[in-house]
This record gives structure tokens, C-alpha cells and sequence, in this order.
């Protein structure tokens, strides 16, 4: 019986000690890191946070990294308790917002990122900038609407930094379009656009809305010929055509 005790602990001992250096092998989070630059509410949250247990999950691969979910330890709550919250929020959140079909090929799956100051990925696998589904509506030279739909990716710090630079990929990942967002107020700004090797473009203003029904940017403008154009970025094909779609 002491035999089978002790065998049974040294089994303990092994696994703990397995599942530690697997998750200290990704590195502790820090305030800096693109995550925290670009979801600043829960920035804010998670560092003024002295809850026992934190723990945030996003869809990955990155560029599905456009929502996330933070949970804090409530009463008993452990932390696999906690992981499950954090998950089910984060579904829940992208599931309302519709299919990404339109916006690139991957599929897109929450689970727990960061989880007690540790991250249980590797670094390499957490989004090294923003991204978030991008839709862009145009008039053409006969008025009729037309629609490009992909992945963009920017820097992280719209509203801070005077100047972000952002590409717009199509749905295989390709670039297509670059542009920059100058900033004249928090969130709000100019934009410009240039896409396919300068054949396409356009230029105007754009605002971050926050909520409504997920954090997202929309810009406002005009092509080159005058026609009106709308980028929306943050929200699935189909929802950004409910919502900007009519330009």
C-alpha cells in the first residue's frame, strides 16, 4: 500500500511538474505586449485587477483575434472554472457577430491565452499586431456598388499613435490595398487608401466605435473618380453590408 502511495505521488509530482515547464516555457505577459495595446479596456482591467485567478481568451490563429474575452475570479471559482467562462464568452462574442467565410478561409476558435500572469501559447501564435475582417464598399464609374472583402492588419495604437499604417489582404491572404489612418482626435481622423498597385483608391475620414455591435472602425470617403467609398474594419462581410453596405 505504501508502494502504491508513493508511486502515485511521484506520478503527481511528474505531471505538475510537466504542465509547469510547459506553461512557463511561453514567458509572462507585459503591459506592452500587442494584446494589451489593442483591447486597452481590458488592458486597464486585467493589470488593476488583484483577483486570484485572471484569464483571457481570443480566436486564433491571429487574425481571428479581432474579439476576446477577460474573466477574474469570483468567490471559489478555480481556474479551469475560470478558462471555461473565459472561452465561452469569447464564442459566444463571435458567434453573435456571424460568419467570417467572406473575410478569410481559416477557421476561428477561442481558448485561453493567458491564464494566471502565464501564457499557455507560444509567443509566436499570439497576434504581433491588430487585425481584425475588413469590407470595402465602392461606387464604380457606372454608380452600381461594389464590395472587397479580407483581413486587415495595423498597428495597435489607433488613437494614440499620429500615424498607423494598415494593409488590407483578401481572403487568401494576399495584400491588396495599404493605407494609413492619421489621427486628429482620439479614434477619429483622415484615412487614405491605395489598392492594386494604385489602380483603386480613395481617401477621407474615419472614426472607432466602440460596441454596436463590436468594437470597429468605419471610413468615409471618396475614390478618385469621386464615387463614394466605405472601409469598415472589425466586422464580418455580412454584418458590415447590413450596416455601411447602402454607402
Amino acid at each position: 500500500m505504501i508502494r502504491a502511495f508513493f508511486l502515485a505521488f511521484l506520478a503527481l509530482v511528474i505531471a505538475a511538474g510537466g504542465a509547469s515547464a510547459q506553461r512557463s516555457g511561453y514567458g509572462k505577459p507585459e503591459r506592452r505586449d500587442p494584446i494589451f495595446l489593442r483591447f486597452p479596456e481590458m488592458a486597464q482591467r486585467y493589470w488593476g485587477n488583484t483577483a486570484s485567478h485572471r484569464v483571457v481568451a481570443i480566436p486564433l490563429p491571429r487574425q481571428c483575434s479581432f474579439v476576446y474575452a477577460d474573466s477574474y475570479t469570483h468567490g471559489q471559482m478555480s481556474e479551469t472554472e475560470l478558462q471555461d467562462v473565459a472561452v465561452s464568452a469569447c464564442n459566444r462574442k463571435l458567434a453573435e457577430l456571424g460568419s467570417l467565410g467572406e473575410n478569410y478561409t481559416v477557421g476561428c476558435r477561442c481558448q485561453v491565452v493567458i491564464t494566471d500572469d502565464t501564457y499557455v501559447v507560444p509567443r509566436d501564435a499570439m497576434p504581433d499586431q491588430a487585425y481584425g475582417p475588413a469590407s470595402i464598399f465602392y461606387r464604380d464609374n457606372q454608380g452600381k456598388i461594389a464590395r472587397l472583402n479580407g483581413l486587415a492588419r495595423y498597428g495597435a495604437l489607433i488613437g494614440h499613435d499620429r500615424s498607423v499604417t494598415f494593409i488590407v489582404d483578401n481572403v487568401n491572404g494576399q495584400p491588396g490595398c495599404e493605407g494609413t489612418f492619421t489621427n486628429e482626435s482620439v479614434g477619429a481622423g483622415r484615412f487614405s487608401l491605395s489598392c492594386f498597385n494604385g489602380k483603386f483608391g480613395g481617401r477621407g475620414n474615419f472614426d472607432s466605435r466602440v460596441g454596436a455591435p463590436n468594437d470597429h472602425i468605419v471610413a468615409r470617403g471618396q475614390t478618385a473618380n469621386g464615387q463614394p467609398i466605405v472601409m469598415v474594419i472589425g466586422l464580418p462581410a455580412q454584418l458590415a453590408a447590413r450596416m455601411y453596405g447602402g454607402i
